[in-house]
């Protein structure tokens, strides 16, 4: 079984063309989904200056859920499309992962608008914590996939991977959902600080 289960997934050589462009549709359209939350705000009364500036405070924790969110997406996307490039050809294993990631990257959107809402419900910060935990694993797999197990990179670009990198990410997810239980504000301070390190951890990919 375990035989014909590694056949299958190793089976084939795609061009990566078409699972490229699906990746950039999909990317474009959770971005898209995170704006959805941003609603103007309903206001009455002879004070409509007054309330609107109430209207938008209240929707700052929103406002901040969506950048947070599109910067993640956005490094991903730059990572994913560095990884893509060292790729010398692809197989069925490759595929599956890639659709395992996107998936998870589909489902971004939602935690964004809970933790947006909710920003002080350890419940709401813990949920956004396992979501992009969830999908920082699945992006780590497929890139160990891509390097160790189906020698898919192209040996004369494909760089040296540093393990703090590939883990630092992940670990940092569960040590703020953890957090979260304590104090929901250091969990938000981690998450707005996890952009960094991986920025810092795309770097890896582009080095001559």
């Amino acid at each position: 079984m375990k035989k014909i289960f590694k056949g299958l997934m190793r089976s084939g050589n795609f061009t990566t063309d078409r699972l490229a462009a699906f990746s950039d549709g999909v990317f474009a359209i959770v971005i898209t989904l995170l704006v959805l939350e941003l609603r103007i705000p309903e206001v009455e009364g002879p004070h409509v200056s007054e309330e609107i500036k109430q209207g938008l405070l209240k929707l700052l924790p929103k406002f901040i859920s969506f950048v947070v969110s599109f910067v993640y997406i956005s490094i991903y996307w730059v990572n994913h499309h560095q990884l893509f490039d060292l790729l010398k050809k692809s197989d069925r294993g490759l595929f599956w992962l890639n659709s395992l990631f996107l998936m998870f990257l589909t489902f971004i959107p939602f935690p964004t608008a809970l933790i947006g809402s909710y920003p002080r419900e350890a419940v709401a910060v813990i949920f956004y914590g396992l979501a992009m935990f969830a999908t920082a694993v699945s992006f780590v797999v497929m890139k160990a996939y891509i390097f160790y197990v189906g020698r898919l990179a192209d040996p004369d670009k494909a760089p040296q991977l540093e393990l703090f990198y590939l883990i630092s990410g992940p670990a940092l997810y569960l040590l703020a959902a953890a957090l979260a239980l304590v104090n929901t504000q250091f969990a938000i301070a981690i998450y707005l600080l996890i952009p960094v390190v991986y920025f810092f951890a795309g770097k890896d990919l582009i080095k001559e």
